[in-house]
């Protein structure tokens, strides 16, 4: 059975029609350009060896010049219908090509003007077959309709006149003359068919379901993430792939996993999950809010440490996403500020949401799927002391525990501990108190979100706040919490950000850990081994 074809130009889509513009731009500066170039050469023909026919060559010349930069310029204004912009395309290689073939006939006989209009209008056709986005039936249709006007001129040019008293008859001679302009329709259109239908498998290389894949920004231990653009919505996408070479069948359940608990959140704070599915290859994917912003990470290493106001109106808005998923007993298990990111949300800025739910762990019993309890995950600078010695024992103090050390991270520019190794640091957790808050901070704070960010940091779970919600009752009470609002976040996105979304625009992305300490980790108790993991993606 015959292979389809495959289609040799994108639909009459948004990306299509920019294609086609920007194509149609190219072909005319292009155009002009070479015919310049042959302009120049034509009239260096005219002075140094006159010949009858040069002036309308260089009249063609000039036409096809205006052609290209006309058309160039019309493709460079703004966007364009498509059935304009084909019109555009159809109309200005009919002209080019028919200046040549009427220039040509002025051409005396014994300089085989049929052979000069076939190589000029092949050139014509060749440019655009090249750079012009076409389905091969038109490019078929155009290139007949410029190549059979030159073999019905070829017949009545040796009819009138004999090139030679043995050369052959004009029927004869416009029969050679047709079959060098089918092999010319051939071979443009089979240009069109090879070089956009290449493009377009690359196209559907690059389509997940109804997504087609536009640049990859992210990549953790599980996933890959991408840029995406849906097929019929507008909405910018973030598309979360699970890596090949982790799609075993215990992979292929977590990951299951995590989209199937992370979509049961509705939280406005945590990040929205719009689709799930397999791809053709059956490469497992889902589909969530493309985020435009910068995470907590990025800006205490940009902005530096962060005024109180602003840590508490970001730590409430993550409470309460956290309030939810402890409500229906899941555990984040690696709270950290580069899983926490920072948006404008329907034109209010600061928007908090919580990201990468890939290492969640239910309370439910009955989950199989969940990692098992031998297993140490997190982030070293952020995990509880508890999830370091009985990881089985985690619960959602475990994640107010780094809540606070993000709130701590965010007032003071450092984490509550350091150290070189990931044992130095989760020594300090388990056996260290937190150096004093206000001393470190570069704004003032109260003492009061002090005292409720170390409770936070209490060794003993049951020394915290026995919630997220009241931890957000503690933090909404302490006196900083009015002291950032709608118009501060305005102010700032507007004055200081700009620097984070031009020089060093911060999206979904992923930028490396600097150490070990830094990355989200995995350690085997029964074997004592620590697998640093690739930094989560974001989201």
């Amino acid at each position: 059975m015959a292979e389809p074809e495959a289609p040799s130009a994108p639909r009459d889509t948004a990306e299509g029609r920019a294609l086609l513009q920007s194509r149609l731009a190219q072909y005319g500066r292009f155009g002009a350009t070479l015919s310049s170039v042959f302009l120049l050469a034509d009239l260096v023909i005219y002075f140094t060896l006159p010949m009858p026919g040069t002036v309308p060559l260089l009249a063609a010349h000039l036409v096809n010049i205006t052609a290209g930069v006309g058309t160039w310029l019309v493709a460079r204004g703004r966007a364009l219908g498509n059935g304009t912009l084909i019109g555009i395309d159809i109309g200005i290689s009919m002209l080019e090509c028919a200046a040549f073939t009427l220039a040509a006939t002025t051409l005396p006989l014994w300089a085989r003007p049929e052979l000069i209009e076939l190589l000029c209008v092949g050139y014509v056709l060749g440019l655009r077959a090249f750079l012009i986005p076409s389905t091969t039936l038109r490019t078929a249709l155009l290139s007949a309709a410029c190549n059979l006007p030159i073999v019905v001129q070829t017949y009545f040019l040796h009819r009138s006149e004999k090139l030679h008293p043995d050369a052959p008859e004009a029927l004869p001679m416009a029969v050679i003359i047709l079959l060098l302009a089918s092999a010319s329709i051939i071979i443009t259109s089979l240009t069109s068919r090879t070089i956009f239908g290449l493009r377009q498998r690359v196209r559907e290389a690059l389509t997940v379901g109804q997504y087609t894949l536009l640049r990859k920004i992210g990549e953790g231990g599980m996933g890959v993430v991408y840029e995406a653009g849906h097929a019929m919505l507008r909405r910018r996408t973030a598309i979360k792939l699970l890596r090949p070479e982790r799609a075993g069948e215990h992979n292929l359940l977590r990951f299951e996993r995590e989209v199937q608990l992370t979509s049961s959140l509705t939280h406005p704070n945590t990040i929205c999950i719009y689709d799930y599915g397999r791809a053709a290859d059956g490469l497992l994917y889902y589909a969530m809010e493309y985020l435009d912003g910068i995470d907590l990470q990025t800006l205490v290493e940009l902005d530096g440490s962060q005024p109180a106001g602003r840590v508490v109106h970001v730590l409430l808005q993550v409470c309460g996403a956290l309030h939810e998923a402890h409500q229906v007993n899941l555990i984040h298990r690696d709270v950290k500020p580069a899983n926490i990111f920072l948006c404008d949300r329907g034109g209010v800025e600061d928007v908090a949401k919580i990201l990468d739910f890939g290492l969640v762990k239910s309370l439910t019993k009955g989950d199989t799927t969940q990692s098992t309890v031998d297993l140490i995950v997190g982030t070293p600078l952020y995990m509880a002391p508890e999830a370091i010695v009985e990881p089985s024992s985690v619960d959602a103090r475990s994640d107010l525990y780094a809540l606070g050390a993000v709130g701590y991270f965010l007032l003071s520019g450092k984490p509550p501990f350091g150290g070189s190794s990931v044992v130095e640091v989760c020594g300090h957790h388990l056996h260290t108190q937190p150096e004093p808050l206000r001393a470190k901070a570069r704004f003032e704070l109260s003492s009061e979100l002090e005292a409720i960010l170390l409770r936070c940091l209490a060794k003993s779970p049951s020394e915290r706040p026995s919630s997220a919600a009241e931890l957000a009752q503690a933090l909404a009470n302490c006196p900083d919490s009015s002291g950032w609002n709608t118009e501060t976040a305005k102010n700032w996105w507007a004055q200081r950000a700009r620097t984070a979304r031009t020089s060093e625009r911060v999206t979904q992305t992923e930028h490396p850990a600097t150490s070990a300490v830094a990355a989200t980790v995995a350690v085997d108790l029964r074997e004592r081994h620590v697998a640093p993991r690739r930094r989560a993606a974001r989201p």
